[in-house]
């Protein structure tokens, strides 16, 4: 008879300790990710051209295309920096970044990822084939950055290629720490701008006349 008072008493208390436990968020050790933005300075630029420019996506090589921070160790080992990652996947953060960067320039009439109205319109196709941090052998020593962008400038109105242009970038000496590496790709990357505007507009001698 005490067994049988007991058992319900006994089951009772296991069925409202695994609601509790069902209730109850799950909570991971893992420590959370950070995330890491890219703001590269620009400088405005004038007389404004007369330019729409279209810049349809970037393009990024697939080993790099994730919203993680890629690291390549020795002997070609690729990985990613942990528990660190960009606000989105790194083709469509870049294209956010350059269309921003390029617009607040004010060196054209327009920057978009669509065509506007009329008038002259430029195409930019950009494709990056390294953006990744490199770490010493062993982890002993300091870091480095890499990036590597070509930028195709095309005439839409008759398809034409205007000009094609490699930057590549490498910056040494950086110390083991996520947040000056991130520094470091953000300071490449504002190199690479300032070049790639300057290059840009080789190609419109004529336009700042229009303005005059």
């Amino acid at each position: 008879m005490k067994m049988q008072r007991i058992l319900p008493f006994s089951l009772s208390i296991i069925l409202l300790s695994l609601s509790v436990a069902c209730s109850s968020p799950l909570k991971s050790d893992l420590p959370a990710d950070q995330v890491y933005r890219l703001a590269p300075q620009v400088s405005t630029v004038s007389p404004r051209l007369d330019v729409n420019l279209y810049l349809p996506g970037v393009e990024v090589s697939p080993a790099l295309d994730t919203t993680r921070i890629t690291l390549v160790k020795e002997q070609l080992q690729q990985d990613f920096i942990a528990n660190s990652r960009w606000p989105d996947e790194l083709s469509g953060y870049l294209h956010a970044v350059m269309l921003d960067a390029l617009s607040r320039s004010g060196a054209f009439q327009s920057v978009s990822s669509q065509m506007l109205g009329a008038g002259k319109h430029y195409k930019l196709l950009l494709r990056v084939s390294a953006f990744q941090a490199e770490y010493p052998p062993q982890g002993k020593g300091s870091a480095a950055v890499v990036l590597g962008m070509e930028a195709i400038l095309v005439r839409v109105q008759d398809q034409r290629v205007l000009g094609q242009q490699r930057y590549d970038i490498r910056k040494d000496n950086i110390p083991v720490s996520t947040s000056k590496i991130v520094g470091v790709m953000n300071q490449a990357l504002e190199e690479m701008l300032v070049s790639l505007m300057a290059d840009l507009r080789k190609h419109f001698p004529l336009s700042a006349d229009n303005h005059r």
